[in-house]
């Protein structure tokens, strides 16, 4: 069984976006990890771009923080399979910009798989007034984003990965966002006060 994900008809617009499309489509479907979404195939038809992936049966991240279900032991578990996924593709070049909830998933045995690598940027970049850069524009889910992220900073790294996953682990961990003055986790709810140092 596969997933497909169609993009906005609007991308399609975009003189360039074609281009940016095939070369960020190559990169995601070079990433081969067990906790990545693989890409199968990727493509245009009848004016819309696609990208055909794995399907994960399972719910994503959101939907588990809000059942409250989420023990912090089952948060202390998903966190190192999303550190293994963004070390991997770090390594090889390619930042997610856009780490939420709703893009890593849980299968039905409890294994990480995160979703939507690089879309992010290729879908910012086909609104930043048809131009191949997009230096300034602010790619990503603001609520997650890292301060330079929001900035528009155009040096946007493996960091803003790593601050949106603490944005994650923190939600996953209290049930609420970081935002402004924040108690540390273990003021929240029951832990091991040695988890507020991650």
């Amino acid at each position: 069984m596969v997933a497909l994900k169609i993009l906005p008809p609007e991308v399609s617009q975009d003189p360039a976006f074609a281009e940016r499309f095939s070369r960020e489509a190559r990169a995601l479907a070079r990433l081969s990890h067990p906790n990545i979404v693989v890409v199968h195939d990727s493509g245009n038809a009848g004016g819309l771009y696609y990208l055909l992936m794995e399907y994960v049966d399972g719910i994503n991240l959101r939907e588990a923080i809000q059942t409250n279900e989420l023990t912090p032991a089952e948060a202390l578990a998903i966190v190192p399979q999303i550190c293994e996924a963004l070390q991997y593709a770090h390594d090889e070049g390619v930042v997610h910009r856009d780490i939420k909830p709703e893009n890593i998933l849980l299968d039905k045995k409890g294994k990480v798989k995160i979703a939507d690598f690089g879309l992010a940027r290729l879908l910012g970049q086909a609104a930043d007034n048809f131009t191949l850069t997009g230096t300034h524009q602010v790619m990503g889910t603001p609520r997650y984003m890292a301060p330079e992220q929001m900035e528009g900073s155009h040096e946007v790294d493996h960091r803003a990965d790593i601050y949106s996953l603490g944005v994650v682990f923190y939600e996953m961990l209290t049930g609420e966002l970081p935002l402004g003055r924040f108690d540390a986790p273990s003021r929240k709810v029951q832990l091991d006060v040695r988890v507020d140092e991650v």
